[in-house]
């Protein structure tokens, strides 16, 4: 029998531990999928065992998995070997269990005696070589003790395009691919890549653009110097400001153009750092002489994703790169400088500080040496641009003032009887222009708090122990008050509104991971320098009036110096803050004019570029 794969603990440990475990155990008991009553997640419920295989199999480790997507459940049969990473172990009515929940990101693999090759779950890369060996030396001892009963055909609700060893044309595709380091891929090859994401780009609605690296050098790639202007459009059509290239020198990053699905998992999902399994990549030349990759749509399996990120302690070759950006850090110094980046930012900041007084004064220069200024000051020219450093999904779409997505027509209805009513909301999404001009909670280091993951569905949080050794997990949480960008008419105000910023949308704008603020300074000051790009000397300026001990109320819109952005704004509705909480959730709300429901906005697909 192979040993236990590092990072794996054996099934008793499991269920006699709290908190966050991966196992790899046999299915000795497995009920069918289920939809419960309530909620909207489908369930499956199996026990794994990895000892005393035969005997009884109700003391084993018992996971209940739930998900939307019946097709992202493991289709668990019986006698199957499971891998489970990184899953969460609780107590429920006395008993220890594992619980896999919507919110959850647990990858799981399916070993089987009559596959050659693991079921892998959507988006995930495959076990390494010392876990298959595990799994198949469970697999070994199965056969070589009592016969057990065949399994029966697949599952319907098991999804080719996540079986690895399924069907003559995914063997044909397997054969002409391999993993590649990037020194070795060749024009005209379809391959693998584990790599580091360098850069995004949202390359139209129907495209992505990455820039990734894994540390090898190839001389068919462009070759990138530090301080190179390499922001913008990648294929020349789109104008924009350029930034200092911030991966690595030379001839060891490429550009990778992504069609869907797989834009949209890395529009929603991807950020700059994080480790990618990029497969089917198609290698092929771009003008220049210089290589490129594209992953288009999989013509067998449309809906399938070949982008996955991936841990550093889930696959060896991630460690080899981190190992190999280390070695490329110790020879490049000037890579690895702390803060370096945040000065670059920093300095970018004084000069945006300098600019308007320095334009004042050459104006001023100019009046009395008897001069027209005939330029436009900066701050007139601010209440006309567009900052282009925050980029918004599906440009095609037209853009909506504040006041027609708040006044929207189609929201007025007619009962069946006659009565005229207005829905309190709508599910729709729209693209607008908007300025920030406050935000809450007015500390930067409560944008982010401690989050408890939402359980199944059902009761299973009822009774539950809280785990001694549960990981403290993180999300965004914070809101915006915007105005419109469009003038108003005489003498009434700009319509304003409240977007709140939570959860992947905020990584989406932010591009950073959520962590404990206060314990992290160098996180604080990476959001700091952000959300400048945002919303310009805003924060600076409410912590100035804080200090004098001033209302940040006393702050007007016209000396905020943020520019309009485009963004995504999606409109969705929450019970209505009249009903008590004491009352059951399927009564009506008692006031006049309220249909139980309140409007929200939030921000969404809307991405800050640094």
């Amino acid at each position: 029998m192979a040993a236990l794969p590092p990072g794996f603990v054996d099934v008793p440990s499991a269920i006699s531990s709290k908190g966050f475990v991966s196992v790899i155990g046999v299915a000795v008991d497995v009920l069918p999928l289920t939809k419960p009553s309530r909620g909207t997640s489908s369930l499956i419920t199996f026990t794994l065992k990895d000892c005393e295989l035969d005997k009884q199999p109700l003391d084993g480790l018992k996971v209940k998995y739930f998900n939307d997507d019946p097709y992202a459940i493991p289709p668990v049969r019986l006698h199957d070997v499971i891998l489970l990473r990184d899953t969460r172990v609780k107590l429920y009515q006395g008993k220890r269990l594992a619980v896999v929940s919507q919110n959850d990101q647990v990858p799981w693999a399916i070993f089987r005696p009559d596959g050659r090759f693991p079921i892998c779950s959507p988006n995930s890369a495959k076990p390494i070589a010392i876990e298959q060996d595990y799994a198949y030396g469970l697999l070994d001892r199965l056969s070589g003790g009592r016969r057990l009963q065949r399994a029966p055909p697949s599952t319907p609700y098991s999804r080719p395009a996540v079986v690895v060893e399924s069907s003559a044309s995914a063997k044909k595709a397997s054969s002409k691919r391999e993993f590649s380091l990037i020194k070795d891929i060749k024009p005209h090859t379809f391959v693998d890549l584990v790599a580091q994401v360098v850069k995004t780009y949202p390359d139209g609605s129907d495209k992505f653009t990455i820039y990734v690296t894994d540390y090898t050098a190839h001389k068919s790639l462009h070759n990138y110097e530090t301080g190179d202007a390499r922001d913008g459009d990648p294929h020349g059509y789109i104008s924009r400001t350029a930034s200092k290239w911030k991966g690595p020198s030379g001839q060891m990053t490429i550009l990778v153009t992504l069609w869907e699905p797989h834009a949209s998992f890395a529009r929603e999902f991807l950020k700059v750092n994080d480790f990618v399994f990029l497969t089917n990549v198609h290698i092929k030349m771009r003008p220049g002489s210089q290589m490129e990759g594209v992953i288009h749509t999989d013509r067998h399996y449309p809906k399938k994703i070949h982008v996955q990120q991936v841990d550093v302690g889930d696959d060896s070759r991630v460690k080899d790169l981190v190992r190999r950006k280390k070695e490329y850090e110790k020879r490049n110094p000037r890579h690895q400088a702390p803060g370096s980046a945040s000065d670059e930012r920093l300095a970018s900041k004084r000069a945006f500080k300098k600019q308007e007084p320095n334009e004042r004064k050459k104006q001023k220069m100019q009046v009395e040496e008897g001069q027209t200024a005939l330029k436009p000051s900066v701050e007139i020219l601010k209440k006309n641009q567009i900052n282009q450093h925050v980029q918004a999904a599906n440009p095609a779409v037209r853009c909506r003032s504040l006041e027609d997505i708040m006044s929207n027509e189609s929201h007025n209805n007619v009962s069946p009887a006659g009565f005229n009513y207005r829905l309190p909301f709508q599910n729709l999404n729209y693209r607008s222009t908007v300025r920030v001009i406050d935000f809450f909670p007015p500390s930067l280091e409560d944008f982010s708090v401690q989050d408890k993951p939402e359980d199944s569905p059902g009761t299973l949080d009822e009774t539950e122990e809280e785990p001694d050794n549960q990981r403290k997990r993180w999300t965004w949480r914070f809101c915006l008050l915007v105005e419109s960008s469009r003038p108003p008419p005489p003498g009434e105000p700009r319509a304003r509104m409240k977007l709140f910023v939570s959860g992947q949308d905020a990584v989406h704008l932010l591009q950073l991971d959520p962590t404990d603020l206060r314990q992290h300074p160098s996180r604080l000051d990476e959001l700091r320098e952000r959300l400048f790009i945002l919303w310009g000397e805003l924060e600076e300026q409410k912590r100035k009036l804080a200090q004098e001990g001033a209302s940040s109320a006393l702050l007007k819109p016209e000396a905020i110096s943020s520019l309009p952005f485009n963004c995504c704004i999606k409109e969705y509705g929450v019970p209505c803050s009249h009903r008590s909480r004491n009352i059951e959730d399927d009564l009506e709300c008692g006031h006049d004019d309220c249909l139980g429901w309140e409007q929200r906005f939030a921000l969404f697909q809307t991405t800050i570029h640094y």
